[in-house]
């Protein structure tokens, strides 16, 4: 059989049968000063001509950082630069002082605070319209925290967790490698290596190629210019021979998610609106029949806007006299509305908007002909604690339905659409309550490790949200909360992980639609 190899293919056929040992790729590679990378293909193509045989496979597991465990490795943990921000500050300040000092990125000023919490090193209080953190006595004494500093900066040199350098025990590495993964901080790698040896037949390749001029692997432009390959031979491609895993760009899981909702309601004949993020509390609430002394208006389900505090403009006068009448008596809804006195002031002041229905009365108010669909998927705010199933900004799926006969079963057949369509079969619907809709229901939806949770609301408008603007037909009224079926359908069990910077989890996720 006549036998062409390239250099470098020479060099590691010379070494294994110098050797005499099986030897792994990693070892080859440091014994010629080559790539990894190039070893291990270009043994994979010597194991095809039989030039060479595994003789053992070992399979290793180790933990090695993640992306935002190596940017914290050098810039240290979030909760620590705090502490750091709020000792040189005197041992207080407010968001706003610790924002101002520039060490903590935004994405990570909630991160630090929740740690250092979660810790015990900071009380928070209000003051003045403002969030303050004030440190404990036992802050500066953050043994643990500086011990997983200390792991991620040994790890960062290393390449992967190791109790070694560290002086501590296994009970206390053990805690602090536990710590890193629940942060996802660190990862666990399944690293396999393989012992290779040299066939009878690899050395008699080797003595043939020693005894030839050297053929050309890889064309390049100095060659080509040269012309030397006039005077030499090339080497066949091994077609067959694996390549590195390529990550190409892609958009991001959540965001694909979405649009992936985008096309089931185009499809199902949708048009999409927007809203103002900045809006007035008459169509954020008191246009969705909410009363105005209503226990979800105050500071804990609202941002006020401080500054400019308002009035904002309502430019639809008959339907804010309309809304206020409804408000006050009924008007002509059949109702006999909230009693007392409605304040044009409130109606007017500034908020962060609630809730993406407020795109719904607004579309409603320049679209009065049936039949019509609208649906509109954008940020809302609210003052809520972070844990894995809510977040102060979130993302609604809002619509709604208007044309003569609806009714609740057609409007739990759209819901049963849309979730079947991103892959969740798994729902449920039982009666529920809301201000402005009624009938209403609640669409519950099971995500693994969470359980059932509440993700599709909606019912038909009452007659006090749709008279105001004219209009006599029944509108079926829904607001999803499509964080929730993304996690569902992404197959997570923690809301803040649909912002994750993970890329172990971003490359190998796929959806399940």
């Amino acid at each position: 059989m006549k036998y062409r190899l390239s250099k470098k293919a020479r060099q590691i056929l010379s070494h294994l049968k110098t050797t005499k040992t099986p030897l792994s790729s990693s070892s080859i590679a440091k014994s010629l000063a080559l790539p990894d990378e190039t070893v291990r293909s270009l043994l994979e193509s010597l194991r095809q001509q039989k030039l060479i045989e595994d003789y053992e496979t070992t399979q290793t597991e180790y933990y090695q950082l993640t992306t935002e465990g190596k940017q914290f490795a050098t810039k240290g943990l979030p909760e620590i630069r705090l502490v750091k921000i709020l000792t040189k500050q005197g041992g207080e300040g407010s968001v706003i002082s610790v924002a101002n000092d520039k060490t903590l990125e935004l994405s990570e000023q909630q991160l630090a605070l929740g740690w250092a919490r979660r810790n015990g090193w900071i009380t928070v209080s209000k003051r003045d319209g403002q969030t303050w953190m004030k440190l404990k006595a036992n802050a500066v004494k953050a043994v643990k925290q500086h011990l997983l500093q200390r792991a991620l900066n040994v790890a960062s040199k290393s390449g992967r967790l190791q109790q070694e350098n560290m002086s501590i025990d296994v009970k206390e590495w053990t805690a602090i490698q536990r710590d890193l993964i629940k942060r996802s901080l660190a990862e666990l790698v399944t690293h396999q290596s393989v012992s290779v040896i040299i066939t009878s037949e690899g050395n008699q390749a080797l003595e043939t190629s020693l005894a030839q001029k050297d053929s050309i692997q890889d064309l390049s432009p100095e060659i080509i210019k040269s012309e030397a390959w006039k005077d030499q031979t090339f080497l066949p491609y091994n077609l067959a021979a694996p390549t590195s895993r390529l990550f190409p760009g892609k958009k991001h899981p959540y965001i694909e998610f979405i649009d992936r909702v985008k096309r089931i309601l185009l499809g199902l004949g949708f048009q999409e609106a927007k809203g103002p993020l900045v809006e007035v509390e008459f169509w954020n609430s008191d246009a969705l029949f909410m009363p105005q002394d209503h226990v979800a208006r105050e500071v804990h389900d609202l941002y006020h806007i401080k500054n400019p505090k308002g009035p904002g403009k309502i430019i639809d006068q008959s339907a804010l006299e309309h809304v206020a009448k409804t408000h006050e008596n009924g008007w002509k809804t059949g109702s006999t509305g909230w009693r007392y006195t409605y304040s044009f002031d409130i109606a007017q002041q500034l908020v962060l908007r609630s809730q993406t229905t407020a795109v719904s009365v607004r579309f409603l108010s320049k679209h009065k002909q049936a039949p019509l669909r609208m649906f509109s998927i954008d940020r809302n705010f609210r003052p809520e604690k972070f844990d894995a199933t809510h977040s102060a900004e979130f993302l609604q799926c809002e619509g709604i339905i208007g044309g003569e006969g609806l009714t609740l079963r057609d409007l739990m057949g759209y819901l049963r659409a849309i979730a079947e369509g991103v892959g969740i079969e798994q729902l449920k619907f039982k009666p529920g309550f809301f201000p402005f809709t009624e009938p209403s229901i609640e669409g519950f939806i099971y995500i693994p490790g969470l359980g059932w949770k509440e993700a599709l609301p909606g019912g038909i408008f009452r007659p006090e949200v749709t008279l105001p603007f004219g209009i006599d037909f029944p509108i079926l009224a829904w607001g999803i909360g499509i964080d929730r079926l993304a996690m569902a359908a992404l197959g997570i069990n923690d809301i803040r992980e649909l912002a994750t910077r993970n890329l172990g989890w971003l490359r190998k996720v796929s959806m399940r639609f």
